[in-house]
This record gives structure tokens, sequence and C-alpha cells, in this order.
């Protein structure tokens, strides 16, 4: 086709998503406005499409390009511009969990009548659309097209560094600078299994419930519970559920499974941060880093590790949301489902004016619908008004045809190694029963909830992302083997398939069995 004569777009798809409902779709959009107040940057276009829960990201590619070109002038004039956004996300970040931990999980909801609770609501709306502004200010640097921190690091490497310390100085500079919440979770719970460790008492929890652990083991039992009272949010993501203690004695049983000496595990966990350290200054001394080079160097660990934080803040906040989404859920008739797919401003008039829900056309926006900022506001499609929108203004992705007979496919090394195994493709925690011990998982793009199955993978591979998403991130926490943007995986291999995944290379094969 003629490029003169080629459709242009208003929006196009630029990535996926799962299990995100209208309430969270809405406040994402909101979110875009605040850039030129919060961060002094144009503001990005971004849209949602929502079909049946599957989600579509759809940007503004010129208007992304106007904030990532404005915030890469602003970092060159100033290096320290970037660690100043990660500061202010992570305080308001910090400040927003405490302000949705006091006013709604801890609250009493029940005392307070609609007027009120409407006003909560709103806040809430208010609050997280600011932490959306300040949580997507790093991808604005690093978004699909645009590279900044992870296009000059390449660059750095390849320039002063063999091709085989280029892979073990990747691994490195992009180790994230602090643990994540999720590596918190996983040292405190290997510390409540220090505690009480035996090797044979361990050994008699392998099959026990949590029902006969509250009446065999009192003391471990309500140490369990104080640790998911504390980390039960952390795999939340927009909608739960949360974890209960059930979920965390299955982590224990897997530790014991492996054999895994919590005492051991904690100490290789210490010297492996050590040997990062030391690694580090090793290629910082052998690179001679100018100021520049230094300075992004330096700042891709802080980038990894504060790219999935501010998510994480998010996640808090929506669990602790839940307990308010349940009250007004109450007083309008309508079930925690219901709740999350329905408009905020029809749940705020039916809170203030008693209006009846109708509830036929929330089964709708939950099938199909597309939030968008139109006019200085946010806006809900749904039906005709969203297919004809979809149509004119979206540009989809390329599809990639997938040949039956394809038995390889290649992308991004994000964590070294081989492993061979059978694939199980996961999206949504739904599919999580499937994934067996030595599994590959193979996904579109992993998110936090999916995390337990990340940890049984022999390897993880995904049709999306870069060397800076969760499934590089984690995978390198992980130490298991990781390839990413292989585009069309989840289409070309299916449950069952055995699979030889060289991550050295970057290639996947399907072995014949």
């Amino acid at each position: 086709m003629d490029n003169k004569n080629e459709k242009e777009y208003l929006l196009e798809v630029v990535a996926g998503d799962f299990n995100s409902p209208l309430f969270r779709n809405y406040i994402f959009v909101l979110g875009f406005p605040q850039y030129p107040k919060l961060l002094n940057l144009p503001a990005p276009i971004m849209s949602i499409v929502s079909k049946n829960n599957v989600i579509e990201y759809a940007g503004n590619g010129k208007a992304w390009f106007s904030a990532h070109e404005e915030l890469k002038k602003q970092v060159m004039k100033d290096y320290h511009r970037v660690e100043e956004i990660i500061d202010l996300t992570n305080s308001f970040g910090e400040a927003f969990n405490e302000w949705s931990q006091r006013e709604i999980k801890n609250a009493d909801l029940t005392r307070l009548s609609n007027k009120p609770l409407a006003d909560l609501l709103e806040k809430f709306i208010e609050k997280q659309a600011v932490m959306y502004a300040y949580g997507t200010s790093l991808p604005t640097l690093d978004f699909q097209k645009f590279s900044f921190v992870e296009g000059n690091l390449n660059e750095i490497l390849k320039k002063k560094l063999s091709e085989e310390e280029y892979r073990e100085a990747y691994r490195v500079f992009t180790e994230p600078s602090k643990n994540s919440f999720s590596q918190d979770q996983d040292e405190d719970l290997l510390v409540l299994m220090e505690r009480y460790y035996d090797e044979a008492w361990f050994n008699s929890l392998k099959d026990i419930t949590i029902q006969d652990l509250k009446v065999r083991y009192p003391e471990f039992y309500k140490d369990l519970q104080k640790h998911t009272d504390r980390h039960c949010w952390v795999y939340y993501v927009y909608a739960g559920p949360a974890f209960t203690q059930n979920n965390f004695l299955d982590f224990i049983k897997e530790n014991i499974k492996k054999n895994i000496n919590p005492s051991q595990k904690l100490e290789e966990i210490k010297k492996k941060k050590e040997d990062n350290r030391k690694l580090f200054e090793h290629y910082i001394n052998k690179i001679k880093p100018n100021e520049f080079e230094n300075f992004i160097l330096h700042l891709a660990g802080k980038v990894v590790w504060a790219k999935p934080r501010r998510k994480d803040y998010q996640s808090k906040s929506y669990y602790h949301s839940e307990k308010l989404l349940i009250e007004i859920g109450k007083r309008v008739y309508l079930t925690l489902d219901q709740v999350r797919s329905c408009p905020p401003d029809m749940l705020k008039e039916a809170l203030l004016k008693g209006t009846e829900l109708d509830v036929n056309y929330i089964s709708s926006l939950k099938k199909f619908h597309i939030c968008l900022f139109n006019e200085g506001k946010t806006e809900v499609l749904e039906g005709k008004k969203a297919i004809d929108f979809y149509e004119e203004n979206v540009k989809k992705h390329e599809e990639l045809a997938v040949n039956e007979n394809i038995n390889q496919l290649q992308g991004s090394v994000a964590c070294a190694g081989l492993a061979k195994g059978h694939v199980k493709i996961i999206n949504t925690p739904q599919e999580m029963s499937k994934m067996n011990e030595g599994d590959v998982l193979v996904s579109i793009a992993t998110t936090p909830s999916i995390v337990p199955v990340m940890k049984k993978a022999c390897a993880i591979i995904t049709d999306e992302g870069g060397l800076t998403c969760h499934a590089a991130i984690v995978s390198r926490e992980l130490g298991t083997p990781c390839i990413v943007g292989l585009k069309i995986a989840t289409r070309a291999f299916k449950d069952g398939d055995l699979v030889e995944v060289d991550a050295n290379t970057g290639i996947v094969r399907k072995i014949k069995q």
C-alpha cells in the first residue's frame, strides 16, 4: 500500500493486559492529564479497550513522543531529574498507601452516610490518578519504541565490553537496586521458617491443612497469620483476590519439597547481593565511564527497581479499596464485580440521588468498553459507539502469521540459561492450577498476580516486553532463564509442547515428542 494513502489512526495498540476492571481502566486514563501540572511535561494520550476483561492499551504516538522528548531534555539538562521523579513517586506512593489503609481499610465505613462515602470514592480516584501520573513517568523514558535508559545502557556495554562480558554486565547493572515488595515477602517467609526450622518437623507439614495447622501448631499459625496480614496484597494487582494463609502455606510446602534450608537460602541471597555489588564495581572500573555513562550505569538498577515499585503502591491501594467498593455495592444493590464494572460517576449518582442502576448496561460494559479522556473528562464508551470508535480510531497490532509447522522463535534474552520443559500458557491467576514444577511458562506479558507459577517455571517466555519488563525483572530475581519479545509464542506453542529454551542466544525450539 502507498504510504500516502495509508489511513492515519488517532491511537495505536501498543500493549496488552488482563483482569483489569472498568474501575481501574477509568482511573488509569484519568492520570495522564495530570502530567503538565505534576511533571511539567506534555500529557501522553492513552486509552484502554476492554473486551471480556482482555485489555488493549491504545496510545497516541505523537503525544507519547512529545512527552518522551521533553522528559529526555529535562534529564540531559539535569541528570538528577529521573531520581527526583523516582523519589516523588515513592513518597507519594507511601503516603497514598498510608491514607488508603487509614481511611478505608481500617475505618468503619458502615457508619458513614452515602455522601461521605461518595466523597471517599472521589478522593480515592483522585489520589490513584496522581499515582498513575507519577507511575507512568518512567515508562515515558522507556516505552516501546522510545528507549533512553535501556538503549544507552546497551550502547555503553556493547562498546566497552566483549559479548560474554556484556551478558554478565547487563545482568549486573539491571539488578534492582533494592528489594521489591515480592522479594521482601519471600525473605520474610524464609525468616519465619528459620524461626521454627527443624527438618523432621517441617517434613510433617508437607500435607497439612491450614485447619490442622491451627490446632497442632498454634504459635506457628499465629505467625503465619501475621505474615499474611502484612503481605496478602503483594499479588493483588487490580482486582485480587488477596492471598490467604493457605497461599503462603503452599509457598512453605514448595520450599520443603525443594529441601530448602531457610538459613542457607537467606545466606545465599545475602551472598548474591554482595557478589553483585562486587561485580558492579568491577565493571565500573573496567568500563571507566565518563560522566554521562556513569549516570546511566548507576541509574539502570534504580529504574528497574522503581518501575514495578509504583505498580505495587497501586496494587496495595486497590486491595484497600475493595472494602469501600463492597460497602458501596451494599448501598446500591450491586455485587463487588458489578461495582468494579460500573462507571464511578454513575456510582456516585446512585449513592447521592438513589438512582437505580441498570445491571444489563453494567454487564454490557464488562463485555466491551473503551475508556478515554475526551474534552476534559474521562469518557466511557460501550455498544455501537465503542465499536465505531474502535474501528475508526484505533490501529490494531499487525497480526503476525503463525505457521502451524513453526518450530523455532527468537526474542531478547532477559536472563541467561538453558532449560527444557513442557509449555503451559498462563495469562491469568485462574489458569495457574495447570502449572507444574519444571514447566515452561508462556505468557503474553507476566504480572505480579502470576508470580507464584513463575517460581515453578524452569524457564519463562513472553510475547511482549523489553529487558526491563516485569518478566525480565522477576526472572533475574529468581535466576530463571527468560526470553521476552517473542511476539507470537502464545500462538505458536500450545499447552504440553516440549520446548528447549536457549536463553543464551534468545532461541526457543519445539522438540518432537
